[in-house]
C-alpha cells in the first residue's frame, strides 16, 4: 500500500522580509509632499510668532527711530482689545503690553466707543509714522475666529508673517484632518492618538509617517527595517505626548 506523505515545505526567513507590498495612500506622492512642506511652514511661523515678548508700547517709536523695525501690525481694534506688534526680522516680533484706556468705553453702557478708539488710535499711528522709514511697512489686521490648533485665516501670527498664506495653511491643515478622520491605514499612531496630537501641531508629523514614511515611497518594506503592523502610539499615549508638548511649548513662550 502507498503512503502519501505531506511534505512541509519552510520558507527562508529573509525571503519573507524582502516582499514588497504596495501600500494605499490617499493622495499622490507630489501632492503630499507639497502638503507636508505648508503645513512644516505654517507650524513653524505658529509657534515661533504667535506670543512675542511684551514690550511697552513707547518702546516701538524709540525701535522705529533707531532704525530697527522693518513692519508694524496693529489690530483694528486696538488699544481697546487686540495687539500692537513690531517686526526686527521675519520670525523676531515684540508685542505693546495691554494697557486698555477708559475712555473708549462708554461706563454706563460699558460699551466700545469707535470715534474715542479711532482718535487714540490715530494719535499713536501719527507717531508711529513719524518715526518711522519709508521703507516700513504698517499693516492693519482684523479680528478672527479659532479653528484647529488655535489656527484662523486671520491668526496674527500670519498676519505678521504674510497674510496670504493664512488661507493656504488653513486648507492643509483642513485637509490632513480629513485624511486622519477617514483613513483606516494608521500605522505609527491610532486615530485617536492623531486627534490629540493634531490639537498641538502633530499634522506634519501625520503627513510625513501616515500610512507610510514620506521618504520610503509607497512600496514597504525594507529588508532589514519592516515596518510596524499596526498603530504603536494608542488614545491614552496619544493624549500623555500632546500634554507634554503643550506643557512644553508653554514653558518655552514664557
Amino acid at each position: 500500500m502507498l503512503t502519501v506523505v505531506p511534505v512541509r515545505r519552510e520558507i527562508p526567513y529573509g525571503a519573507r522580509l524582502q516582499t514588497v507590498v504596495p501600500v494605499r495612500s490617499g493622495i499622490p506622492y507630489g501632492a503630499r509632499l507639497a502638503l507636508l512642506f505648508v503645513l512644516a511652514l505654517s507650524t513653524v511661523v505658529v509657534h515661533l510668532n504667535q506670543a512675542p515678548p511684551l514690550r511697552d508700547a513707547e518702546e516701538l517709536i524709540a525701535d522705529l527711530r533707531a532704525g530697527g523695525v522693518t513692519k508694524v501690525v496693529y489690530d483694528r481694534s486696538w488699544p481697546a482689545y487686540g495687539t500692537l506688534t513690531w517686526s526686527h526680522g521675519p520670525l523676531s516680533w515684540s508685542q505693546a503690553r495691554f494697557d486698555q484706556p477708559g475712555d473708549v468705553w462708554d461706563p454706563e453702557t460699558t460699551r466700545l466707543i469707535p470715534q474715542a478708539l479711532e482718535r487714540r488710535q490715530e494719535a499713536f499711528l501719527a507717531r508711529v509714522r513719524a518715526a518711522a522709514d519709508p521703507s516700513v511697512e504698517i499693516v492693519r489686521i482684523g479680528g478672527s475666529a479659532r479653528g484647529p490648533m488655535g489656527l484662523t485665516a486671520g491668526s496674527p501670527a500670519y498676519g505678521r508673517w504674510w497674510a496670504p498664506f493664512a488661507p493656504l495653511a488653513m486648507a492643509a491643515e483642513v485637509l490632513a484632518w480629513l485624511l486622519m478622520l477617514t483613513r483606516r491605514d494608521h500605522r505609527y499612531a491610532s486615530r485617536p492618538a492623531w486627534c490629540w496630537m493634531f490639537l498641538v501641531g502633530g499634522s506634519f508629523l501625520y503627513v510625513l509617517l501616515e500610512p507610510y514614511p514620506l521618504w520610503r515611497g509607497r512600496y514597504e518594506p525594507l529588508p532589514c527595517e519592516p515596518l510596524p503592523a499596526g498603530p504603536g502610539i494608542d488614545g491614552t499615549k496619544g493624549f500623555v505626548l500632546a500634554v507634554t508638548v503643550a506643557f512644553g511649548l508653554g514653558i518655552a513662550a514664557s
